[in-house]
């Protein structure tokens, strides 16, 4: 008995695999399931295993960055796969076709589309691959991740943190032909890329994604091919494959409704049986794979006042365009490259936009590690803490559980994006300790050290705590996982904080004894006392401009000589600590200068720790 296909092709002409004809056809005959020579005149073979097994070789290469399937777990919505356009068109005409032969042994599945085909297809070899990645990948989980707690463990488990994903693109090259004589497509111009970042410092930024990277790659190649002067009659082809799939569909479906369109398309495909044999000289591969994100929460100090919380650039003077350095590091600096490096292996690269696509100036990246804090600090503020929580941070340290009764160091979140491993706690570990400038996490993770700048006055050396021995002067507590949502909920918890800040200060009138200030401004019987602060003149060319209510919970203050002084106070986040001591020009009431009825001025600020409330 002759088989479906042999039946399809001796009556009508077409060519079809197997899995093409059982989706759309009810008949009676049997379905061959070899794979012959020729090119199903529908999926272009994409769906043969000898094409599939060529995408498996192309994923293999994408791996080799991450260390290969055995040492990483694969992502449950993995692959995503992208097919040509070309199919949805054959897949229209090659319906409309069969409808019109009347073959009675022959009949289309009730209300079955071109669409539904495309779809069908698509699932269908997406499955497939899926398969033949799940035979590969035979990790569950990570390692690193058992000793954790069983609540981190399961969000890590349900985020699929660090994650293998992958995503293939099968494209139609230009030897794919295309009934551009029989219907017009759709113009096409090219879009131009919106610009996400303003500024223009040489700081890298995150953005992109890796299927949507891969894609604008393919496509300017295309278009710079349609746009040659040698396209010739690859031009109709190259043009359906920038072109959306829902424009073509609206193309189609408007050019189908024509008898006599309808009856020319059907000659076409018939033809186009001579002319794509192999279908490996008509489709193309791009596999792309790429490690999901994970975070890494901790805490850090920061001894210096030349240490910006991020890479800190401004305009120069002499030339606006040209952007000029502040600072000797940066906190992030300090720690990402670390991290990247000693327990990520590094950040893949691979997956990054090119920069001939950029354009000049643009620094746009897939992969990186993100730095994201609590809030943050002026480069000129420290981030100390007080010496008397020595022995809860020692104690904090060892638990896993920050004491909230002490101020603590600013907390922050990395957010690790493709890293080409996923950190064990031993990596973490020598991370930390590298950062840190410590040769043990037990010993001096967390170290007193005496902090005093002696530029101003003569002041008794003061003792502050610091995590490790940074010469830079950054220091972080450790690192561990943490899910997504310690990331989301960075910035909305810092409204619930208290801060703790200590401030040199002087004062234009004289201070005649410690009795005097105390009667000023120290008065416990004034706390909580409630201030309100216009948008400081200092960054209102960045902020808008209003009027916020914050609280100043508690202060004291220590007569240093007669005109220096130095505050200790914790107050509800949000404050603006420099302004409420010299008032901002009348902007902050009340304020240290007006309780003290002369100018007041700020030299030295440091924060204190933070602490929920």
């Amino acid at each position: 008995m002759s088989s479906a296909q042999e039946i399809l092709e001796e009556k009508i002409g077409l060519h079809l695999c197997h899995i093409c004809i059982s989706q759309f056809l009810r008949h009676g005959y049997p379905i061959k399931k070899n794979e012959t020579g020729k090119m199903c005149m529908v999926c272009m073979n994409i769906l043969q295993p000898s094409f599939q097994n060529e995408i498996m070789k192309k994923i293999d290469q994408s791996m080799e960055v991450y260390g290969g399937y055995d040492v990483n777990v694969l992502s449950k919505t993995c692959p995503t796969v992208a097919i040509p356009t070309h199919l949805f068109v054959r897949a229209q005409i090659v319906l409309a076709t069969i409808e019109d032969a009347n073959l009675d042994d022959f009949i289309l599945k009730k209300s079955y589309s071109s669409n539904d085909l495309y779809i069908a297809i698509k699932e269908i070899f997406r499955s497939n691959i899926g398969n033949l990645l799940r035979e590969k990948f035979t990790k569950e989980s990570y390692p690193s991740i058992q000793d954790l707690p069983d609540d981190v463990k399961r969000t890590l488990y349900e985020e699929e943190s660090g994650n293998i994903n992958c995503h293939i693109i099968v494209n139609a090259s230009e030897n794919v032909s295309v009934p551009g004589n029989i219907i017009s497509f759709p113009s096409y111009a090219p879009k131009r890329d919106r610009k996400r970042f303003r500024g223009n410092d040489p700081t890298n930024k995150q953005g992109g994604d890796p299927r949507t990277n891969a894609d604008k790659i393919l496509k300017k190649d295309f278009e710079k091919q349609w746009q040659g002067e040698n396209a010739g009659d690859a031009k109709d082809s190259l043009l359906v494959s920038l072109l959306d799939r829902n424009k073509v569909l609206q193309q189609l479906d408007s050019e189908m409704k024509k008898p006599e369109v309808k009856k020319e398309l059907s000659k076409w495909i018939l033809a186009t049986t001579k002319e794509d044999v192999d279908s490996n000289n008509c489709l193309s591969i791009t596999a792309v794979c790429w490690r999901m994100p994970f975070y890494l929460k901790g805490r850090y100090t920061k001894a210096r006042r030349d240490c910006s919380q991020t890479p800190f650039y401004v305009p120069s003077d002499d030339n606006k365009n040209k952007m000029v350095r502040k600072g000797k590091t940066s906190v992030e600096e300090e720690i990402c490259p670390v991290i990247s490096k000693i327990a990520c292996e590094g950040i893949s690269c691979q997956n990054n936009i090119t920069d001939e696509m950029q354009g000049p100036g643009s620094k746009v990246v897939f992969g990186m590690a993100k730095f994201h804090a609590s809030g943050r600090e002026d480069m000129d503020v420290r981030m100390a803490l007080p010496p008397d929580c020595f022995e809860a941070e020692k104690a904090n340290l060892y638990s896993k559980q920050v004491d909230k009764r002490f101020g603590s160091g600013r907390p922050f979140v990395l957010e690790i994006i493709d890293a080409k491993k996923m950190p064990s706690i031993d990596t973490l570990s020598k991370a930390v300790m590298t950062i840190n400038k410590v040769s043990s996490l037990q010993d001096i993770v967390i170290t007193s050290k005496t902090v005093s700048d002696g530029a101003w006055i003569k002041e008794k050396d003061r003792d502050n705590v610091l995590y490790g021995n940074n010469q830079m002067g950054v220091g972080v507590s450790g690192l561990d996982f943490c899910g997504s949502s310690s990331f989301k909920n960075l910035q909305s918890e810092t409204e619930d904080k208290v801060k703790f800040y200590g401030c040199l200060c002087w004062s234009e009138n004289e201070i005649p004894s410690q009795k005097y200030l105390d009667e000023k401004i120290a008065k416990e019987s004034i706390y909580p006392l409630e201030i309100h602060q216009s948008t400081p003149l200092r960054v209102l060319h960045r902020r808008a401009a209003g009027v916020r209510t914050r609280h100043v919970l508690s202060m004291k203050a220590y007569r240093i000589d007669e005109h220096w002084f130095r505050l200790s106070l914790s107050t509800t986040a949000g404050t603006y600590v420099k302004e409420f001591v010299h008032g901002d020009l009348g902007r902050c009431t009340p304020s240290i200068s007006s309780l003290l009825g002369c100018k007041t001025d700020i030299v030295e600020l440091d924060c204190e720790g933070i602490a929920t409330t």
